[in-house]
């Protein structure tokens, strides 16, 4: 028991770093991955330092909204806003294709959902578990639509 606890004590005190590698394509689009891959190149991060002993963890909501906007760390790479604005535009483009072959599946499923109701011995289930899946697929994808700025 009192081995267990220094050991979770102990566990939870060492500081967590992951690895960070950047990889850039032949068409230059950066792509930053806690994976390895093949042309990908590890970055040295500096360490992050420990909040002081007995800072304060109450803050007022004037700080907490500047700190939320600052919250990335400064040695983090950053997107200037056309960049982001193509890559925002793009991602829109593949989601709204996304969306409309989903909806011409949904309406291929129902049809032969329909269709099978008036055969006997069709798998009635099969067909609803493939309406259903597509209907979830649309409202994830316009879940997702709804986030792009």
């Amino acid at each position: 028991m009192r081995y267990s606890l220094v050991l979770s004590l102990a566990i939870c005190t060492f500081p967590v770093h992951a690895e960070i590698y950047k990889f850039v394509d032949d068409s230059g689009h950066v792509t930053y991955t806690n994976m390895p891959k093949p042309g990908a190149k590890k970055l040295e991060l500096p360490p992050e330092t420990p909040a002081p002993e007995g800072a304060s963890q109450v803050r007022d909501a004037k700080t907490t909204k500047k700190r939320k906007a600052t919250s990335t760390p400064s040695y983090f790479p950053r997107v200037d806003a056309g960049t982001q604005a193509r890559r925002d535009d793009m991602r829109r483009q593949l989601l709204l294709e996304e969306l409309r072959s989903e909806q011409n599946n949904l309406t291929a499923a129902r049809r032969a959902l329909s269709q099978a109701a008036r055969q006997p011995g069709s798998d009635l289930t099969r067909l609803g578990d493939a309406v259903r899946l597509h209907e979830k697929n649309i409202e994830m994808l316009n879940k997702e639509l709804s986030h792009i700025r």
